[in-house]
């Protein structure tokens, strides 16, 4: 099998997954920037990051409270487990994406919607989903640090597979859809976001993000705040 047949195989795959975004960097796009540098150590193969996104219902962000209710069931839980849901079906994409590749005789690797390793004591990523997706063109990063799309705003959740094949990139430097307009700042109940400074894009502080995540059983003020495609707004 030629090598463009390989890729030929792979691509149509792309055109059959059940994700609601699909996206395609090659390395060529991320050249000397950290995204590649990621991807070269976890499959040095690898010429293309294919990025997946699911809608994350709004009907679900609505039922949502930033703080633990005392003595009552956690709305936050129902929102946990449509999030699961979504996970699932994107780890079965990217794994669709790796069993085409793999059918080829190309090298892949599905990385899952649960998210990439995460080092615990800086939370440091070992790939950072967002900035794929932002390489491939289906968003950019905003003021809240999510990935934010034109058509789902900052309520979407990822998985990427990276892969040797050879794909059509959909990389472009698309308008950004993050309107700065600070409600994600104002609303955050850990006080985790920060106004950016000239030459930045987002200020986080993740330890206290992660610290109140953790503490009130789950928290999603800064996604469901976001005016961008939501329809709280329409």
């Amino acid at each position: 099998m030629t090598a463009a047949r390989k890729n030929a195989g792979v691509q149509a795959a792309l055109t059959k997954l059940d994700a609601d975004m699909v996206g395609v960097a090659r390395l060529e796009d991320i050249k000397d920037t950290p995204l590649e540098e990621q991807v070269l150590k976890l499959l040095p193969a690898a010429r293309s990051i294919v990025v997946l996104g699911m809608e994350i219902w709004a009907e679900f962000l609505d039922l949502t409270a930033p703080e633990r209710p005392t003595g009552a069931a956690n709305p936050n839980d129902i929102l946990g487990h449509h999030i699961n849901y979504l996970r699932e079906q994107l780890s079965r994409a990217a794994y669709d994406i790796a069993g085409a590749a793999h059918k080829a005789g190309l090298k892949a690797l599905p990385l899952p919607g649960w998210g990439p390793a995460v080092d615990r004591r800086s939370l440091t990523a070992v790939i950072s989903y967002r900035h794929a997706a932002e390489a491939a063109g289906l968003g950019k990063v905003g003021m809240s640090g999510l990935l934010v799309t034109d058509k789902f705003g900052p309520r979407v959740q990822l998985a990427v597979c990276l892969t040797e094949a050879t794909l059509k990139s959909t990389a472009s430097d698309i308008p950004r859809a993050c309107r700065y307009c600070n409600v994600c700042v104002g609303k955050c109940p850990a006080h985790a976001l920060g106004y950016p400074k000239e030459g930045e894009r987002y200020i986080i502080n993740q330890f206290a993000c992660r610290n109140y995540l953790e503490a009130a059983g789950g928290c999603s003020e800064c996604m469901r705040a976001c005016p961008v495609a939501s329809p709280r707004y329409n």
